[in-house]
């Protein structure tokens, strides 16, 4: 019997974990890595999984808040009757407010979890918004704490002097945590695919937890519990919305709002659908299209902390829908 390899996706919202994923899932199938899907995130993890399914992959979501907490449930069911390939690795993208120490004191811990070696961890760094998250810079750091990997995202335009500063906060907040790429962590986990055998403790230990006492998954006390907890909420989205439209609401979100991301058909290209995301407090915006992907109903994702949820929901319903031609065919 050998041990099947799960990997932790760790990365505060929108630092680009399903971006991540989506390169890593086909860098394994060209080493022909065979592996399993589970997305987590909060109200509707579809969104993700949809971007996710034109590899033709089976992606399991679990809605409902951080699989750290209240959704812990869910996820060990999960992950006792998943099938995962013979030789493959487990693949979980965890949603950007989750406790890690938390969630792999659990995996270490429960019987569903036996088949399963320690946990790896990557963490995905936003290098433009590191640590300007106020009151939630601390959660960005503890996400860092348990990586047995890291990966800077969203590189472009920084100067060097900042990369360098940052490299050095990462490697003080996990001397043993390995900087890597796509590529770089694919080979690994092939590696660690071909390799895994009856001791958890052949795959790496995340950096902190050899000395963490585990704690029963019950016992949690960090960010979901005070005034800081995230919340989320759904918000309507027309069937097919003009660009400009959609993005004039996301600018004008109240300031608690901290990630929005959805699903759309954009009237400017209806035949192909598109997931976008905004992200603040820059307040940037962008759009994805997948191609392949049908059947895409649209809906957003509003994520925060005290969301005025009956302000957003009117801005979302005064939307208008856009009109099509009547030569327009929509799948």
């Amino acid at each position: 019997m050998s041990r099947i390899p799960i990997v932790l996706i760790a990365g505060f919202l929108g630092a680009g974990k399903t971006t991540f994923l989506h390169a890593l899932m086909g860098a394994l199938k060209e080493r022909q890595v065979g592996f399993s899907v589970v997305v987590n995130d909060f109200e509707n993890a579809e969104i993700d999984a949809a971007r996710l399914r034109d590899l033709d992959v089976e992606v399991q979501s679990i809605n409902g808040s951080c699989v750290c907490c209240s959704s812990l449930n869910d996820f060990m069911l999960t992950l006792g009757t998943i099938d995962v390939p013979r030789g493959g690795v487990l693949l979980v993208e965890a949603n950007g407010a989750s406790d890690f120490i938390t969630l792999i004191a659990a995996i270490t811990m429960r019987g569903e979890c036996r088949r399963f070696t320690s946990p790896i961890q990557v963490t995905l760094i936003d290098i433009v918004r590191w640590q300007k998250r106020r009151q939630h810079n601390k959660l960005e750091q503890e996400q860092v704490k348990t990586a047995t990997h890291w990966m800077l995202t969203h590189t472009d335009g920084v100067k060097n002097p900042r990369l360098a500063g940052i490299r050095a906060a990462l490697k003080m907040l996990t001397p043993r945590g390995i900087e890597t790429s796509v590529d770089a962590f694919a080979d690994f986990l092939r590696l660690q695919a071909a390799t895994a055998r009856f001791a958890a403790a052949e795959a790496p230990k995340p950096a902190l937890f050899e000395n963490i006492t585990a704690e029963p998954a019950h016992e949690h006390h960090h960010h979901h519990d005070d005034e800081r907890a995230f919340t989320s909420m759904r918000v309507p989205v027309p069937f097919v919305v003009q660009r400009q439209d959609l993005e004039r609401v996301l600018r004008h979100l109240p300031d608690e709002v901290l990630r929005v991301k959805g699903l759309c058909r954009l009237a400017e290209l209806p035949q192909i659908p598109f997931s976008f995301q905004h992200v603040r407090p820059e307040g940037e915006t962008w759009f994805l299209p997948m191609i392949g992907t049908l059947g895409v109903i649209p809906s957003g994702v509003v994520i925060g902390v005290g969301l005025p949820e009956s302000s957003i929901h009117a801005l979302f319903e005064a939307m208008p829908s856009a009109e099509l031609a009547p030569a327009v065919k929509v799948c």
